[in-house]
């Protein structure tokens, strides 16, 4: 067998908020419910996308990683509805009336993840290309974010937008679950762009082609007519099918930038060169998709870097996949878990082991490894998350933690790491409601049988993910795609 695979979601209303504080807190004696480790746990918090349960509920008794670097030993914090309505150490919080009380003595809870860039739609698992971005394969592959604990995931330049937009539409009514999903179309120049893997396929449509300022406003202002508030711009040449290979002019990026900020549209740029990004710094954009790749960063990008407070995705898995370290992900078990025998039976014949290793690694290849590790380290405080899953060969949620692990082997303390894959990946594109678990936050998080701050394979300890509220029905989905 072969096997070609690879691979502002509503404001926090702090009139509710306080709505909700108000009536939800005093005295009373609350119910209980089963915590993770008893029998009958599970069914008793399942509830269906869009059925939030109704009461109060206090989750008590864990180590709360908050998402912006602090911790709070021995947590209770308070669920009403989707909306975390209050935080702070067991004991000291009043317990609202009526509520459901969840034991997590022992668990750790941390924010979802919130992943900055991936590619929906084309990955099937079993295939790859434009023909499977459906509906039903792109809430297929929300949910699978969902079930890692990834509660934001933004899809950048590669999404059908009808299909999309009706998406989003219906998640935001409540009758899709899974991952919030934000939807950043691309913009780029005919024969430049995205990678050949795309273009090569008849069906590819997840770019908008511009070849002056006019056109590129124009594109940014029917973007945002029609509620987009990220778009991806390609300063990247490797369109090979299309033949010209020619970058994204500065003056049409610049139109761009501009436009959008009128347009309360944030840009996140693809570019892979040193130069390209100190350019596009100068123009003023602040998101990278990509660390330079061909040299070191000297002082003057991170100077720019510095005074833009600028946010890059390293996608350091994409990178990495040659190193010595490196475990395809059908050999994994913590991916195994959620395919059936025959993915990984394709997987494993399309792939192999692959060559990998200190037998392949050339003189460039160690020095590219090093290049990468250099400009990790430099620029790890603007660091945020994003895996490219569903374009190179990386899966949905599971990158998510291979991608943590790495921010970890690069240099990051775990702390760190969760910091810039949560709060900071949320600060980055104004996301004001996910990425803390602090008092008018969405109620977005991941129950831990270990501690991730010991060690950051410990988010792959799954007890429970929680999402707008509702708690994932992991089993179910496990139950679905293995059978």
């Amino acid at each position: 067998m072969s096997l070609e695979s690879k691979r502002r979601y509503g404001s926090v209303h702090l009139w509710l908020l306080a709505l909700l504080v108000a009536t939800a807190c005093g005295p009373g004696v609350p119910s209980r419910e089963p915590s993770a480790a008893e029998p009958g746990a599970a069914e008793s918090d399942t509830t269906a996308p869009g059925a939030t349960e109704a009461g109060p509920r206090v989750f008590t008794g864990a180590r709360l990683i908050v998402g912006d670097g602090a911790v709070i030993e021995n947590a209770t914090f308070v669920v009403q509805g989707d909306i975390i309505t209050a935080v702070g150490r067991a004991g000291e919080l009043d317990v609202p009336a009526g509520a459901t009380v969840v034991d997590l003595t022992g668990r750790t809870v941390m924010p979802a993840l919130v992943n900055t860039h991936a590619h929906l739609g084309w990955e099937k698992y079993t295939s790859w290309g434009s023909e499977n971005f459906t509906r039903d394969n792109l809430i297929d592959h929300l949910n699978r974010h969902a079930y890692y604990g990834v509660g934001t995931i933004i899809s950048t330049g590669s999404d059908r937008e009808e299909i999309a937009l009706q998406v989003r539409r219906e998640q935001r009514i409540g009758e899709v679950g899974g991952a919030r999903y934000l939807v950043s179309p691309g913009i780029g120049t005919p024969g430049g762009g995205p990678n050949p893997r795309f273009t090569d396929d008849e069906g590819f449509w997840g770019i908008h082609h511009v070849t002056t300022p006019s056109e590129a406003r124009d594109i940014v202002r029917s973007e945002a007519a029609k509620g987009i508030r990220i778009v991806k711009i390609w300063v990247d040449a490797r369109d090979q099918r299309r033949g010209a290979q020619v970058k994204l002019r500065p003056e049409i990026y610049a139109a761009v930038l501009d436009e959008a900020q009128v347009r309360d549209v944030l840009v996140i740029a693809h570019a892979l060169t040193l130069e390209d990004q100190k350019q596009l710094l100068r123009a003023g954009n602040r998101r990278f998709i990509h660390m330079p790749y061909d040299r070191d960063v000297d002082e003057e990008y991170l100077a720019l870097v510095r005074e833009r407070n600028a946010f890059i995705v390293p996608t350091l898995g994409m990178v990495t996949k040659r190193e010595p370290y490196y475990i395809p992900a059908f050999q994994d078990p913590f991916f195994q878990e959620q395919v059936s025998s025959e993915v990984i039976e394709l997987l494993t014949d399309a792939y192999g082991d692959g060559p990998r290793g200190p037998s392949v690694r050339t003189p460039a290849a160690v020095e590219r490894s090093r290049v990468i590790a250099d400009n990790f380290e430099a620029l790890k405080d603007h660091i945020i998350l994003g895996t490219d899953a569903g374009a190179v060969g990386d899966f949905f949620g599971y990158a998510d933690h291979v991608e943590l692990a790495l921010f970890v082997r690069m240099g990051m303390t775990p702390a760190e790491a969760i910091v810039a894959a949560t709060g900071r990946s949320a600060r980055a594109f104004g996301l004001i409601d996910v990425g803390t678990l602090e008092a008018g936050m969405s109620a977005d998080f991941i129950v831990l049988d270990a501690n991730p701050l010991d060690d950051i394979e410990n988010t792959r300890r799954i007890s429970q993910v929680y999402l707008r509220g509702d708690r994932v029905d992991r089993d179910a989905l496990r139950e679905r795609w293995t059978r």
